[in-house]
């Protein structure tokens, strides 16, 4: 009935408990791939040993070190059941998360993929907080959650399962220009089919400093690729209304980012074109705080330089929004 998929690449010190949180599934009909990105073999090979005498359970590899985006996709491409659902080796699912969402899919023929709220988890498998509930409980319609999903991307990743026809009818291929492909993923799928939503937390979302979220550089680079991508697929659906002051908002908060990634590389002309650009598409921007701080970077030295980085990683680890409200 399902089609489980766990990525994983180099050391995978909560893979355990991510494969245990399978298996103690309630319903018994899935299987399980795990796919090492790159070589096959070593450390991750010896974890997964105890757990392939079970037939559910199968590892492969690569063969090459491939980008998240193209592992993602071979595995949803890999696979007949009629739903998918993607595990990260350091994420966990409830026991009963499979149940609620086959029995929600069923119900529901018409959705393409269902989601949740989620718990996040430290590095010492503790919970310590839970996402907001977005929704009441139901089916949304694209008109209604397309929008929403623009606003703010409230889809945790490990509480997705997709409806495999869905994916075939978008394209079941992540984008590899961009660390947000997941974002991307859902919006073609939601302008596309009704997405259903369940009132609970029955995932775990592990925030540890080594995840790529933690990671990635060029993160306004990023975010504008995103939205210029939403632009795109927004233009194959002209009867989903949509609120354009606040893309342009979200556009001029990305170059801001993108002119604090340049002053980090002490390239103060790129980041001064972004606050240009930043101001020209949406003046308001001048008010936002990070404004201030791509000034002051624009005539500090190097201790300048290293301090915003702190700052900027303080702000990510928090999970700090510090962008323009109005």
């Amino acid at each position: 009935m399902v089609d489980i998929r766990m990525p994983a690449r180099g050391v995978a010190p909560y893979i355990g408990e991510a494969i245990e949180s399978v298996l103690a599934q309630t319903t018994p009909n899935w299987t399980l791939v795990v796919s090492e990105n790159g070589a096959p073999g070593g450390r991750l090979a010896d974890q997964l040993s105890p757990y392939l005498s079970d037939p559910r359970v199968r590892y492969r590899s690569t063969g090459a070190d491939l980008s998240a985006a193209t592992n993602h996709t071979q595995l949803i491409t890999d696979g007949t059941a009629r739903y998918v659902g993607i595990l990260h080796d350091d994420d966990r699912w409830d026991p009963q998360f499979l149940e609620r969402r086959v029995a929600f899919m069923e119900a529901h023929p018409a959705c393409g993929f269902v989601f949740s709220g989620n718990y996040e988890i430290d590095s010492k498998s503790d919970r310590i907080r839970g996402s907001d509930m977005v929704l009441a409980e139901g089916v949304y319609e694209p008109k209604a959650f397309v929008p929403i999903l623009l606003h703010r991307n409230v889809i945790g990743f490990p509480t997705v399962v997709v409806r495999r026809s869905a994916y075939e009818a978008v394209g079941p291929a992540f984008d590899e220009e961009t660390i947000s492909y997941d974002f991307e993923m859902w919006l073609r799928l939601a302008i596309r089919f009704p997405v259903g939503y369940l009132a609970v937390r029955d995932a775990d979302y592990r925030i540890h400093d080594s995840q790529a979220t933690m990671t990635i550089g060029r993160r306004g680079e990023q975010r504008l690729r995103s939205l210029e991508q939403a632009d795109a697929l927004l233009a194959t659906a002209p009867d989903i209304e949509v609120d354009r002051r606040w893309l342009r908002r979200r556009k001029a908060g990305a170059h801001l980012t993108a002119a604090l990634d340049d002053l980090q590389e002490a390239n103060r002309p790129a980041a001064r074109g972004h606050i240009r650009a930043g101001l020209k598409t949406y003046p308001a921007v001048a008010f936002d705080p990070r404004m201030p701080a791509a000034l002051a970077g624009l005539v500090l030295g190097r201790r300048g330089i290293q301090a915003l980085a702190r700052l900027r990683y303080a702000v990510l680890r928090r999970q700090l929004r510090v962008h323009i409200r109005r």
